[in-house]
């Protein structure tokens, strides 16, 4: 009864402190989303009560953060943005009782790294594709009539906006497989503690970003430029907003952990 009871007012404080973390955030990026420490309550909850509370109160957030923060095209990119997304954070959980052998947390370590930089090496194939299309657009305006300007220099503006954007989201991506991977074996090797945090975070936001690229997919894919495949575009974006937002939260996890867990097993006894 005491232990579902402080699971409650946990479940409480922890939704109510990623609804406040939020606003501190990083600023709204250009293809939206923004970079915050919202995420670290929740995968800090799944962690000491496993998946399943982990999701529940990831989903509950979900539905009070689009109060905060709401865009919605279909009732199923609303669920796949928000209680979906969040929700999913609560696969962190699953690490609860695990005990991961340290070669497979080096081969782990190891695939993260190469995603990354074949994700980067798509990021920039990407961005060359965009620079030469903005530069065929702005041959066109030179002859265009003065009705279709309006409309080229429209499409020429966020064509722009996007050649910017992706190198940026590019660099980030590598940036984020490469302290992924130190995290990882960080823990594998200097673990003083009986939970795989590190695996658990990784997780959860693993789980937050495929939602959220699945809705970039079906939803979004009319926003890539003109000859990207939409998987990519979607890949890339979400990526740019989940992956920081997953290792703010881990670098500070493996900080806080140790006593965490600590304060945790003494109360249990």
């Amino acid at each position: 009864m005491f232990k579902n009871t402080r699971m409650l007012a946990e479940a409480g404080i922890m939704v109510g402190l990623a609804l406040a973390l939020w606003y501190f955030n990083v600023g709204q990026l250009p293809q939206g989303g923004s970079i915050s420490l919202q995420m670290l309550p929740l995968l800090v909850f799944a962690l000491r009560w496993g998946a399943g509370p982990g999701i529940v109160v990831g989903m509950a957030y979900g539905f009070l953060h689009s109060l905060q923060d709401m865009f919605v095209l279909h009732p199923l990119q609303y669920l796949l943005d928000y209680p979906i997304a969040f929700g999913l954070i609560g696969l962190a959980g699953l690490v609860k009782n695990l005990r991961v052998n340290r070669v497979v947390s080096i081969l782990l370590a190891i695939a993260i790294l190469v995603s990354g930089v074949i994700i980067f090496h798509y990021t920039m194939v990407s961005t060359a594709e965009v620079k030469t299309q903005v530069a065929q657009l702005e041959q066109q305006l030179l002859v265009a009539s003065p009705d279709e300007k309006s409309e080229l220099e429209e499409e020429l503006q966020d064509l722009k906006s996007k050649a910017q954007f992706f190198p940026i989201g590019g660099y980030v991506v590598l940036a984020s497989s490469v302290i992924a991977f130190l995290a990882v074996l960080y823990g594998s090797w200097k673990r003083t503690y009986a939970t795989p945090v590190e695996l658990g975070a990784l997780l959860g936001g693993a789980g937050r970003f495929l939602s959220h690229f699945l809705s970039g997919y079906v939803f979004f894919s009319q926003y890539a430029p003109e000859g990207m495949n939409p998987w990519v575009y979607s890949l890339i974006v979400n990526f740019l907003v989940v992956a920081p937002s997953t290792l703010l939260a881990l670098v500070v996890i493996l900080i806080i952990w140790p006593p965490l867990e600590k304060a945790a097993n003494v109360n249990s006894d």
